[in-house]
This record gives C-alpha cells, sequence and structure tokens, in this order.
C-alpha cells in the first residue's frame, strides 16, 4: 500500500467526521505539506476530498473509475498482489506486457478506464471509449504453451460466471467474446513468451461494456442494460474471472472448462462459417461444441472439422 493509499484508507475510515491534516501527519508520520500534495494527488484522480472548518479533510465522494483501491474492496480471489493504473492509457494488454518483460510477478495486473490504441485478436484496434473497463493481468504458469491453447474459453467462461453474480447472464462465443441478447459485452485477447516446453509470462487482457458513452458503440451490450454496477466492481469481477478462469484450467485441466462452457455456448447446433484471417473458408456447417484442445468444432458435409483459430459468423 502507499502511502496515498494510506491517506486515503484513513480518510475513509474517518468518513464525514474527517480528519485534520496534522492528525493525518502524525497518524501516518509524514509532514502536513505531504498530507496536502497526497490529498491534491486524490482529488486529480477524481476522489472529492472537502475541507471542512474545525474538522480537516474529509471524503465525500468517489469515482466512477477502476482505481486500484476501490477495486480492492470488492475483490474476492487473492490472486492478485498488485494492481496499476485505473485511468487512461494506451493500451493495458501492452503495459502489462512491459511489465512482465521487467519481471512483475504472477498477479500483477494493469487497469484502465479508457484505451487509445486497444488491442483485438489479429492485431486489430479494439475501440474502448470512456465507459468501460479495460483489465490485463499477468500470470506466469508452470505449464508449456500447448497446455494453455483453451485459456481465452477458460477466461471467458471464468468472467461470465462472476458477472452472473451481478445478475448478468452471458454467453460465451468462440473463441473469446461475450455475449449479451446476441451483442458483444467483452472480449479476451491473450499475448504469451514462451518456448517450446517453457511459458515465461502470459498476459490476459478483457474488455468489458459497462455504461454507454454518447450513443455506444454499434452491435455492442453494455451491463447497464441489465443491472447499475460501478466500474470498480466490474472491473473486480473481471479480476476474479480470470482468476477462476486460469484456476480452473490449471487444476481441473480443459475438461472442466469444456463441461462448463457448453452450459454458456451461444454458437451449440447453430449453422457457422468460419474464416481464417485471410477470409478463406475453413469451414461452413453447423457448430457442434469444442473438443479436448479447444478447438471449434462443425459439422461440414458430413465431416466434423475442428478448428483451431478463426473468425466465426452466424449464417441464417
Amino acid at each position: 500500500m502507499t502511502r496515498r493509499d494510506e491517506v486515503l484508507e484513513a480518510l475513509r475510515e474517518a468518513g464525514g467526521a474527517g480528519l485534520s491534516g496534522q492528525e493525518l501527519a502524525g497518524r501516518l508520520g509524514i509532514s502536513r505539506v505531504a498530507v496536502g500534495k497526497h490529498v491534491s494527488a486524490l482529488r486529480e484522480a477524481g476522489y472529492r476530498v472537502d475541507a471542512v472548518p474545525g474538522r480537516g479533510y474529509a471524503l465525500t465522494g468517489v469515482p466512477d473509475a477502476p482505481l486500484p483501491a476501490e477495486v480492492k474492496l470488492f475483490l474476492r480471489t487473492t490472486l492478485w498482489e498488485r494492481l496499476e493504473g485505473g485511468g487512461e492509457t494506451g493500451s493495458t494488454n501492452a503495459d502489462a506486457a512491459s511489465l512482465a518483460r521487467a519481471g512483475a510477478p504472477h498477479g500483477t495486473a494493469v487497469l484502465a478506464a479508457r484505451q487509445s490504441a486497444g488491442r483485438g485478436r489479429l492485431g486489430r484496434s479494439w475501440e474502448s471509449p470512456t465507459g468501460g473497463v479495460y483489465v490485463s493481468g499477468v500470470l506466469r504458469p508452470a505449464l508449456p504453451p500447448a497446455a494453455l491453447t483453451g485459456l481465452p474459453l477458460a477466461v471467458a467462461v471464468g468472467v461470465a460466471d462472476q458477472l452472473a453474480r451481478l445478475g448478468v447472464d452471458a454467453g460465451v462465443k468462440w473463441p473469446n467474446d461475450l455475449l449479451l441478447g446476441g451483442r458483444k459485452l467483452a472480449g479476451v485477447l491473450l499475448e504469451m513468451s514462451a518456448e517450446a516446453d517453457r511459458t515465461a509470462w502470459v498476459v490476459v487482457g478483457v474488455g468489458l461494456n459497462v455504461v454507454r458513452a454518447g450513443d455506444g458503440v454499434e452491435g455492442a451490450a453494455y451491463l447497464e442494460d441489465i443491472c447499475a454496477v460501478g466500474r470498480a466492481r466490474a472491473a473486480a469481477a473481471v479480476l476474479d474471472g480470470i482468476a477462476e478462469g486460469y484456476r480452473m484450467l490449471v487444476e481441473e485441466g480443459f475438461g472442466g472448462v469444456r463441461s462448463r462452457f457448453e452450459a454458456r455456448d451461444v454458437l451449440a447446433r447453430r449453422a457457422v462459417r468460419v474464416r481464417d484471417a485471410d477470409g478463406r473458408v475453413l469451414a461452413d456447417g453447423r457448430a457442434v461444441g469444442v473438443d479436448d484442445e479447444g478447438r471449434l468444432l462443425v459439422e461440414d458435409s458430413g465431416a466434423l472439422v475442428p478448428v483451431a483459430a478463426g473468425d466465426v459468423t452466424l449464417r441464417g
């Protein structure tokens, strides 16, 4: 916990009674000037800290943003030991990858309320307006890369299960999307550094639509369509979901993931067309679930075609 976090927690505990600068300085062992600087920084981050005559500083409002100090209040898992960010950044995945390359430990996460250079699958840009939460976590699994092919689906299922605690019944679309009412609610993106038999690190990124910014994004769904939830709580649900999906894959293997995915599979028994990054058709038929490696299975002209990667569109 940083000194600024300590100032925030002291003000949070004091509530409307407030604390004087002198009392804060004495309690934390810092100068009153330092207290003033930390209070100013909290205000810049969006906290409302009033100066009340005769009482000192009083915390009277918190921002609707995925700030680490707020997200921690809602976390259920103990996986995430270090939270960074919370405001605007280029890409949380890029930030997390930089931290991973610099030696950041397992359980480090980067949060953002907006991304200016978000990334999606196959190098595409990811629209990341204000109103969503963007989360990327650093994992260091003691597993070879081949054992992690099902991680995107495991994370999607884990996040969907955590959103269910908020009353949101999201489906999972292979390979990495969460849908609500047929519209995209969230997406998962993995990046890793690995050798043939060893994984150095994996960055798991999730972007979740919470509230609309302006008219919203075409084809998108939002948590606010179902429930009123702050972005700190939504970010905590995402982090808990990543942790649950990771645990499930590591402890139960893809068999555990597969059974839970099937309960949320929005493509099951539907006519689909799967294309590769260049637009070539890989399979055209009826989706019938996934195999033990997380590949989509498509009944195509009497044959069962496994697809490891591709873009899926519904037909009819």
